[in-house]
């Protein structure tokens, strides 16, 4: 007798311990299924919020934009009427009014100032003098370098050296340059 109850309490056990793993099983497929289910509804409402955000971020800067622009028309305007108060100012006495109008040019005067300056330039330019202290300085500077370089002075002293030397170097280059532009262009002007 004590061995069927036996037998009976362990049928009833795994009954009851089928059951109770059935239920856990159950239960953990419920509890997965509602986690997936809160998962998602967190997803939606953060992607929603975000999407709100946006919005709200893009409407208060086109507000923003809206402004800014509306202010810039202000300043414009404030601009213009200002420039026409300052302009009628101007033009109320005499001599603000003078420089305010323009003279006419007289071409041919201006063609005469324009050849003066030209054979200005071309007498310093061409000037025996300043070809001479041309080479003089670039002589004394490319003596400097070499100078420098053979007792081992700083490099920074040789670059600046060079550097003045290139400057000197592409100025006296310009001149003769122009110089000799300037001659061709008379012996054309002779022979026609």
């Amino acid at each position: 007798m004590l061995q069927a109850q036996k037998v009976r309490l362990t049928d009833y056990l795994d009954q009851r311990s089928a059951y109770l793993t059935q239920f856990a099983e159950e239960a953990n497929a419920e509890f997965d299924k509602v986690g997936e289910d809160a998962l998602k509804g967190l997803k939606e409402a953060s992607e929603r919020q975000i999407m709100e955000n946006i919005e709200s971020q893009m409407q208060a800067f086109e507000e923003s934009q809206e402004l800014n622009r509306q202010e810039l028309e202000m300043n414009e305007d404030q601009l213009a009427e200002f420039e026409g108060q300052m302009e009628k100012e101007r033009n109320e006495g005499l001599f603000f009014k003078n420089l305010t109008e323009k003279k006419p040019i007289d071409k041919a005067k201006a063609m005469e100032e324009a050849e003066k300056v030209k054979e200005v330039t071309k007498e310093k330019v061409g000037s025996k003098a300043r070809r001479n202290l041309y080479l003089a300085l670039i002589t004394v500077l490319a003596i400097g370098i070499a100078d420098s370089l053979v007792t081992g002075s700083d490099w920074r002293k040789v670059a600046v050296l060079g550097d003045i030397l290139v400057a000197l170097f592409s100025q006296f280059i310009y001149e003769q340059t122009v110089l000799s532009e300037e001659e061709k262009t008379e012996k054309n002007d002779e022979n026609k």
